[in-house]
């Protein structure tokens, strides 16, 4: 159970999650999660089956089995499945918006993944994840705070989360804009022929 020890620890820690965050989040105790990490407790089925899911991992991953933190085709089948309930149950003017956002994320994948592009998919993964991560700590931040909108270190911390994830987004999205400009001008000059000597 070691390796299930280093690795929760190491995922908690990307997440920047507390122990007493974890644990909220899978309906443990703190001292419960602090055992998985440290005194080699073991997690019953349905538990370690919660922590896959809630750091989108599969369960081999977390016991050491496979050092591939999920399998990619389950994980695409079993989120597409969850996101196509979550979508009907939405009314239709949200489900509206919604196959919007898919159309234009379909639109923006699809040229890179038929042209194979991996620097442009490894850019959204990091994009996506820096979403993910910003949502996370803002979450975190403010329930530390117990919610007290007038906490000077909480307003603080808040903001010096949004400099930051400002930061990171602007340098993905100047990356991002540069690998198109270098995808038109090869595209363009694969369309003309070699040039002439």
């Amino acid at each position: 159970m070691k390796v299930l020890s280093q690795r929760l620890i190491a995922l908690r820690k990307e997440r920047e999650l507390t122990q007493a965050d974890l644990a909220k989040a899978i309906n443990k105790t703190r001292s419960t999660v602090s055992g998985y990490e440290t005194e080699g407790k073991e997690p019953d089925y349905a538990t370690l089956c919660n922590l896959a899911r809630f750091f989108s991992v599969s369960t081999d991953y977390l016991l050491g089995v496979e050092d591939s933190k999920n399998h990619s085709d389950v994980v695409f089948v079993n989120r597409s499945i969850d996101f196509q309930k979550k979508y009907e149950a939405l009314p239709s003017g949200l489900r509206h918006k919604v196959a919007k956002i898919y159309d234009r994320l379909y639109l923006l994948l699809n040229s890179d993944m038929v042209n194979r592009s991996e620097t442009r998919l490894d850019l959204y993964v990091e994009l996506f994840s820096v979403l993910q991560a910003f949502r996370d700590q803002i979450k975190s931040t403010v329930e530390k705070s117990g919610g007290q909108a007038n906490d000077p270190l909480m307003l603080s911390n808040l903001m010096a989360l949004q400099g930051t994830f400002k930061t990171d987004v602007s340098t993905l999205l100047d990356k991002l804009l540069q690998a198109d400009i270098h995808t038109a001008f090869d595209a363009q000059n694969n369309a003309d022929g070699p040039a002439e000597k």
